[in-house]
């Protein structure tokens, strides 16, 4: 149709229910994707039969047309995966892996670059260049993002986002996430298209059946763009114009690196230099020269650490052992000792340098300006964060938040998202309402006669509990209509403490008077004491569902906070000494730590939630503190000196404000926001005031529908479609893969007793739920699908499967083996070559993780990464040069063949040892000996030599030792000639011819 609504025609006809849409204007053609079945499809606008130009994976969640480089972008939700092809359905290729629920995909092939939404605990916005290099969040939103499309003549994003409460706006920011504009505009419908042309923004309305159109910078009056509804809900909508898809001044035959160009990961050269790259420091270009890849430092052993070196992208630093840290220059560790002097207020030791002793702080912080204190994620400040602080270096950190909540300017802050927390405030005699900031004083309840100084609140149902001293009673008031009900009357004396468990639905209090801790349900009913032994005078109580603890404070004469779980067990003692009176206590949920103040001491301390880390915030700066409340980073405090309520920062004490003054006497405090009770159901009560179905989200309900029904424009009410469902098509129930049915009733399949597994025949097939597991027998290994009976080693840093086999390669073998081939011992192997398509490209996070230029490799089979090493390196990681490696292996064959020696040595002269005890002891007769010494040994050349030498030293000693014959067996002396010359009886001689006839037969084996 045209802009104005006129001149409408169909162009292709059933293209399904669920469909996305794009088009290349040259070429004159429309290409749709099927969300369900993965179909990729193009047509001719002038009627030409669809195409169908892919089948891809299923549950497609974004299609985009690059109209320069003539290529086909797509996201896979389920998968995680951003893939390409030509627009003829050739040379697919999977650009980006492990991607949280991509969506939306758009492009801009004038500046190369690729931006999608991503869903997830943080919703963001990321942008990559068009070959999937330079991946970088934009955006991040607590809020769902939806629709995102492009302005390409500003170079602006704009999307669609919906907040906890059903609240919409339009928003829009430039290609690097900066300048970013909200524009709030209800809509009706979560289900839409848009597309961006000149001033204007052009999106579809699902419930109406209309296309409207506003204007992108201000928003403004709306204006239906077809007056007449559809036949049927439109979802996806692009405007059709040469604008929308501009044509670079000059195209370059190739994506060079050229200015535009995503094929440079860091620093291009300039246009007038297409094809060359120039790198930042700590990166160096790749063999390739199109991308600059980091350089580790740590590897090249050019860093200067003394001890420890952790490389980084792009740069390097040093770190030292426990008990160390580093010195001012950052590269010298130095052993941590007590500080000294004038700088004892030193919390984590000191360093003694040629300047004198300095402060040190832990691995995570810095040491802030006065020189005392530290500041990080290790330090008690958490690097100033307000929720989540995550270490990038050891002196550089970031700042996150939990969900619910968004990173303020600042990059330390954390502010709820929803509708603005106010406060409930007990004064004696009424309960006000007022703003954090102490503006907009409203009366929710007034009590002339009463004296209420405790309350609750329970987010389910929107009620205020409070308890009144003077009444002796527990009331409760519907804040939607302003209805009272006194829930507890009877049996009560002096209820100070009040606390509302809005997960398991009960109702705590104290009772100073009877000094018991008791409970019920919301109603009042089932009423039990659960703590009463050891209490004097309990106040204050607070509760932890998630964590199921009960908390309270006890002013007797033994003043203590103590904790117990929710059925009054397991007491545990949170805080003994240093009180007096210890009155209100607060739960900070986002930190699970307790606050609680002192009113005679004038003291508010905090501790963990056992009791440990404990430490004082505020000493003698708010009067008589009597209760808190806590959230966000902000504690306040109700001062019943001054009348008047207080606000302080929660973990550094600083910034005391005065936020509201003249009330009669505030006591106690409760925060009211959906984050405030975090875990609390609101679709518990009326169903979370949705129609249909409900579901609770940070203490939101979100309402949606069943089929052949749609959300009203109210957000919670729903009315039927025509045509039977909202998208004119009736549901067709199949059962999942794994399950068999009709749809409606669905059962798993066994297809283990069905033989219809995958298993090994030497493998037990284990049927589960929807899927099978193949396990391996004993005595056999592998996957179960495949089971081996020898043992096989993976060697997961090289692109081969090892097994062990008992044989030596030859010198030609390991002259073919590859240079890149990294084993423990190579000549005791053989390589079986994997499927080549197995290997995929590592992560951004393991590109430095091959050394000296090693090419690094991921096998999603077996989750483990692999090393490509260039020529003269090996190892693991290319850590060994090939001469390191060789002497390595020199290193362990010589130790194991001198342990071989000595094992050998240390058997011989045993056995000699034995032979000759028993020779001589015993008189055996040289046959017995003989045949002793007689064994068959075979052994390598070296070993029969030291072995002959041993024997014959033995031999000659028995034969000579103390001119006694060891071999004669009537051991006769020596005699001598007349020359003083020996001679040998003739038993001896006889017994040196034994010994000469043994070396020789031992000789001959």
């Amino acid at each position: 149709m045209d802009l104005d609504g006129k001149n409408q025609r169909r162009l292709v006809a059933g293209v399904g229910s669920s469909i996305l849409l794009d088009f290349h204007f040259r070429e004159e053609r429309v290409y749709w994707a099927d969300k369900h079945s993965g179909v990729i499809y193009k047509a001719s606008v002038r009627g030409a039969h669809r195409q169908k130009l892919f089948s891809s994976d299923k549950h497609i969640s974004g299609l985009a047309v690059d109209w320069i480089w003539n290529s086909v972008y797509w996201t896979s939700g389920e998968k995680g995966k951003i893939k390409r092809m030509d627009i003829n359905g050739k040379n697919e290729r999977t650009l980006l892996r492990h991607l949280t629920e991509p969506s939306c995909i758009t492009v801009d092939p004038t500046s190369r670059f690729l931006f999608w939404l991503s869903a997830g605990t943080t919703p963001s916005i990321q942008r990559s260049d068009a070959t999937g290099q330079r991946k970088t969040t934009l955006v991040k939103i607590s809020e769902q993002l939806k629709a995102l499309s492009i302005d390409r003549g500003e170079k602006r994003l704009f999307w669609v986002q919906f907040g906890l409460h059903g609240e919409s706006a339009i928003a829009s920011c430039d290609y690097n996430g900066n300048v970013l504009h909200i524009i709030d505009q209800p809509l009706r419908s979560q289900s839409l298209g848009m597309s961006v042309f000149l001033e204007h923004l052009f999106y579809t309305d699902a419930a109406s059946r209309v296309i409207k159109q506003v204007n992108k910078h201000s928003g403004g009056e709306l204006k239906i763009v077809n007056v007449k509804p559809m036949a049927k809900p439109p979802l996806e909508i692009k405007v059709v114009h040469p604008l929308n898809q501009p044509m670079t001044d000059s195209q370059p035959a190739s994506p060079g690196c050229d200015e535009q160009s995503g094929n440079c990961v860091d620093v291009c050269s300039s246009p007038a230099e297409p094809g060359s790259c120039q790198c930042s420091e700590g990166f160096a270009l790749s063999r390739q020269g199109t991308h600059c890849e980091d350089v580790n430092e740590c590897a090249l052993w050019n860093h200067g650490c003394s001890l420890g070196c952790e490389n980084i992208p792009g740069s390097y630093f040093c770190t030292c052992p426990e008990g160390y840290a580093l010195l001012p220059d950052r590269k010298t560790c130095q052993e941590i000792v007590p500080c000294e002097g004038n700088i004892t207020k030193c919390g984590h030791g000191c360093l003694t340098t040629d300047e004198g002793s300095v402060c040190v702080c832990p691995e995570g912080s810095v040491l802030q300006e006065k020189g005392h204190t530290c500041t990080g994620c290790s330090s008690a400040d958490r690097g100033g964060c307000s929720q989540i602080c995550t270490p990038v270096t050891p002196s550089r950190w970031q700042c996150a938040c939990l969900p619910g909540y968004q990173l303020h300017q600042d990059g330390k802050r954390c502010i709820a998202s929803g509708p603005p927390p106010y406060l409930l405030v007990a004064n004696l005699v009424d309960v006000r309402r007022i703003n954090p900031d102490g503006s907009e004083d409203q009366i929710l309840v007034e009590e002339p006669r009463g004296k209420i100084i405790a309350l609750d609140y329970d987010p389910v149902q929107n009620n205020l509990y409070f308890a009144s001293t003077s009444q002796k009673t527990i009331e409760r008031v519907d804040l939607s209509d302003g209805s009272r009900d006194v829930l507890v009357s009877d049996g009560l004396d002096s209820p100070e403490g009040l606390a509302i468990d809005w997960v398991h639905r009960r109702m705590y209090w104290t009772d100073k008077s009877q000094s018991t801790v008791d409970c019920s349900s919301l109603a009042g009913l089932n009423r039990e004491t659960i703590v009463s032994r050891g209490l004097e005078k309990p106040r204050g109580i607070a509760v932890h569902p998630l964590a199921k603890k009960l908390f309270w404070t006890d002013i007797g004469a033994q003043p203590v906070v103590e904790s117990a779980s929710l059925e009054g067990k397991d007491r545990t003692v949170i805080a003994r000494t240093s009180l007096e009176s210890p009155s209100g206590l607060t739960i900070d949920f986002t930190e699970d730590r307790l606050f609680w103040c002192d009113q005679r001491r004038g003291v508010v301390e905090t501790a963990a939630l056992d009791g440990s880390d404990r430490r004082v915030l505020l000493e003698n700066q708010v009067g008589r503190p009597f209760d808190l409340a806590v959230f966000e980073d902000r504690l306040w405090i109700s001062d019943q000196e001054h009348q008047q309520l207080r606000s302080v920062h929660k973990r550094t004490g600083k910034k005391l404000q005065r936020i509201h003054g003249n009330m009669v006497q505030p006591a106690s405090i409760v925060v009211v926001h959906p984050l405030a009770k975090p875990g609390a159901d609101v679709c518990l009560h009326l169903n979370g005031g949705c129609a249909q179905v409900c579901e609770s989200r940070l203490g939101s309900a979100h309402c949606s529908c069943l089929s052949r029904f749609i959300l009203s424009a109210d957000g919670k009410s729903c009315s039927e479609a025509s045509n039977g469902t909202a998208d004119g098509f009736s549901p067709t129930c199949l059962c999942l893969e794994g399950f068999t049915g009709d749809g409606r009733l669905c059962v798993d399949v066994d297809e283990c007793k069905q033989g219809t597994h995958e298993c090994d025949k030497n493998a037990e097939c284990q049927n589960t739920l929807g899927k099978y597991l193949c396990r391996c027998r004993p005595g056999y290994h592998g996957n179960g699908k495949t089971c081996r009976g020898a043992v096989c080693v993976e060697v997961y840093l090289i692109v081969f499967t090892c097994c062990v086999k008992l044989r030596h390669l030859s010198s030609q073998e390991l002259e073919n083996t590859p240079p890149w081939l990294t084993t423990s011992s190579p000549a005791d192997i053989t390589t079986r070559r994997h499927n080549s398509t197995s290997a995929e490209s590592c992560p951004s996070t393991h590109e430095s993780y091959c050394l000296y230029q090693g090419v690094c490799f991921y096998f999603p089979e077996m989750e483990s990464y692999a090393c490509n090493c260039v020529s003269g390196y090996m190892g693991e990681r290319c850590q060994f040069s090939d001469l390191e490696w060789w002497q390595l292996q020199q290193a362990e064959e010589e130790k194991r063949r001198n342990v071989v020696i000595a094992a050998c040595m240390v058997l011989l002269v045993s056995l000699l040892s034995v032979a000759a005890c028993v020779t001589y002891c015993y008189g055996t007769t040289l046959p017995s000996t003989y045949h002793i010494l007689t064994f068959a040994l075979r052994v390598p050349l070296w070993k029969r030599h030291a072995f002959n030498y041993m024997l014959g030293l033995a031999c000659s000693t028995a034969i000579t030792h103390k001119n006694r014959s060891f071999l004669s067996y009537k051991m006769e002396p020596l005699r001598y000639d007349p020359g003083g010359n020996a001679t040998w009886p003739p038993i001896a001689l006889s017994q040196i011819a034994f010994c000469t006839r043994l070396q020789v037969h031992l000789c001959s084996f």
